[in-house]
């Protein structure tokens, strides 16, 4: 078997960034087929022990860190970065705590509730209750000409927040600048539809990874996941985060089964699921579970 040669990036000030930003400086660059391991800060921007530790990191306004940018060669705008999760190792311990500007039940509680969690053989106690972790991504971007933030979706990725984003999942996205530039970060021990209470189990890690190139351009992120193709929507809405996600998907299916959009709408109808992202933010993300009988990304993409 020929090993595989891993190229490795250590968190630290120069290699964070706050935004999908185009000018940055590439910390790494690589050929399609590497794989890439990213040492990840957990979205509080820091280790902490305490909740005023907590509050004193978030009361910087500095969140959901992001490690890069990494330069691909060969990655022009109007392709596609293919992106797979080779594996994802958590720190050892992971934190939660309520969200005071977001969440369902914004309002409800005066306090954070912080929680520091040890992992132990992959599971955590969580006031008694003993749960299996289930280690995922929550943001991973490429560069966005409107330097849109880590917190937030945007055509480029960003903070997808799609529970499925675990190993063996393979994210697609588009390339505006030259070289892709990607950012990953926002890894989780546990992480609920929607993240109802705003935040997840957060955890720091390593992250690994490996990128290819295909020729022709997507709308919006795509995942490939166990069940079938995930189309990504986003918007300031769940509304039009939903309608985006649709209409997206019905054009897609329309293009590769080469059918009219009603006939694409309604066989959406028939087969797809709606999974909710990032529900409480600023921008709001959904995702469309289209089966594989009705779409595969070979359909949708070429390779290089």
């Amino acid at each position: 078997m020929n090993k595989v040669d891993v190229n490795f990036i250590e968190y630290s000030t120069d290699t964070a960034s706050f935004e999908l930003s185009p000018e940055r400086e590439p910390v790494l660059y690589v050929n399609p087929g590497q794989e890439i391991s990213m040492e990840i800060m957990n979205a509080f921007s820091q280790e902490t022990d305490n909740e005023e530790e907590l509050n004193n990191v978030i009361n910087k306004g500095k969140h959901h860190p992001f490690t890069g940018p990494v330069y691909i060669n060969g990655a022009l705008p109007g392709m596609t970065v293919a992106i797979k999760i080779k594996n994802i190792h958590l720190a050892k311990h992971a934190y939660t705590c309520i969200s005071r500007s977001s969440g369902v039940l914004k309002g409800q509680f005066t306090e954070r509730n912080y929680k520091k969690i040890e992992i132990k053989n992959n599971r955590i106690d969580f006031e008694g209750i003993d749960l299996q972790v289930r280690p995922s991504l929550g943001g991973i971007g490429l560069a966005d000409p409107f330097r849109t933030r880590n917190g937030a979706t945007c055509k480029y990725g960003g903070n997808l927040d799609i529970r499925w984003l675990v190993e063996g999942t393979t994210i697609y996205l588009p390339v505006a600048v030259e070289g892709g530039l990607l950012y990953a970060g926002d890894l989780h021990a546990l992480q609920g539809n929607g993240e109802p209470s705003g935040i997840a189990l957060e955890a720091s890690g390593t992250l690994q990874i490996n990128v290819n190139i295909f020729e022709n351009n997507i709308p919006t992120p795509i995942l490939q996941v166990e069940q079938g193709l995930v189309i990504i929507g986003f918007g300031e809405t769940f509304e039009e985060a939903v309608k985006m996600g649709v209409d997206t998907s019905t054009k897609i299916i329309a293009q590769a089964n080469h059918m009219n959009k009603a006939d694409a709408y309604m066989l959406l109808g028939c087969t797809s699921d709606i999974v909710i992202g990032h529900l409480t933010g600023r921008i709001k993300s959904v995702g469309v579970l289209i089966p594989f009988e009705v779409l595969r990304i070979e359909d949708v993409l070429r390779k290089k």
